[in-house]
């Protein structure tokens, strides 16, 4: 139950910091963060801190820390709202982590180079952080304007004190060198990189850049057709064949999750 303890103080924390917030600027909190809207996402953190109880994963006290950012100056930055809750972002890595690397985060392993091709509000490099590793911290943004999330996470990397690259995913090759980090990771980014006949060649540049191994979590594909739902189950068979895919589901979002380790 250490997870959940973990969560609720969490919650309460949360709850009486926008509830303070609503009184403060209540036209503002009910365009930005309604009860009912920060409650689908509140929500979700019990979902994971259950999943680590059940499973047995000790969660580190500082994961489940609020943001040192106040609500307002939330909102005036301009984060999404599912991503202002600091639990939220950490433990879903955290959780992740467990099903795809579970090796990385024993509290045993060396410390290894991390790679997160897009990693929004940096829940994999608090996770990873903690347990020692060495996690260079990119997002995607494309310079034509039409994928701006750069200035939405922008508030949350200062406070972490991250140094953020930007990249375009849609433009290979990737600006990294052979072998260049142990693990590559990109998390519901892959979909917006391309379509889904550009992911061979994006998963192709993950493999390049890593030593070791690379892990996913796999968007659908967009538009949501039945030929785009088709070509990712092809896509995933593929990957399995020719690659040694193996795939597990998370369990937050119930979306695929693919490791592949280079041999």
């Amino acid at each position: 139950m250490q997870a959940q303890k973990l969560a609720e103080a969490f919650v309460t924390t949360e709850t009486e910091g926008y509830n303070l917030a609503n009184l403060q600027a209540p036209r503002v909190a009910e365009r930005k963060f309604a009860k009912g809207k920060r409650g689908i996402w509140l929500r979700r953190v019990g979902t994971l801190a259950r999943w680590l109880d059940k499973n047995d994963v000790a969660v580190p006290k500082e994961l489940v820390r609020s943001y040192e950012i106040d609500i307002l100056s939330r909102v005036r930055a301009g984060i999404p709202l599912k991503y202002q809750f600091r639990a939220l972002n950490n433990l879903r890595e955290l959780v992740r982590a467990n099903i795809l690397f579970p090796e990385l985060v024993d509290g045993l392993a060396e410390p290894r180079t991390i790679i997160d091709l897009s990693a929004g509000a940096c829940g994999t490099y608090e996770v990873f952080s903690h347990f020692g590793h060495y996690v260079t911290v990119c997002d995607f943004y494309q310079p034509d304007g039409f994928n701006n999330v750069r200035d939405s996470y922008a508030a949350i990397h200062e406070m972490l004190g991250i140094e953020c690259r930007h990249f375009d995913g849609r433009s290979l090759p990737y600006s990294f060198a052979d072998d260049n980090f142990d693990i590559v990771l990109c998390h519901q980014a892959i979909d917006a990189y391309g379509p889904v006949q550009f992911w061979y060649d994006a998963i192709d540049e993950m493999l390049r850049i890593a030593r070791c191994s690379i892990g996913l979590v796999l968007n659908p594909a967009h538009p949501k057709t039945a030929d785009t739902r088709a070509a990712a189950r092809t896509f995933m068979e593929h990957m399995r064949t020719r690659h040694g895919a193996t795939f597990s589901e998370c369990p937050e979002t119930g979306l695929p999750a693919m490791r592949i380790d280079k041999t």
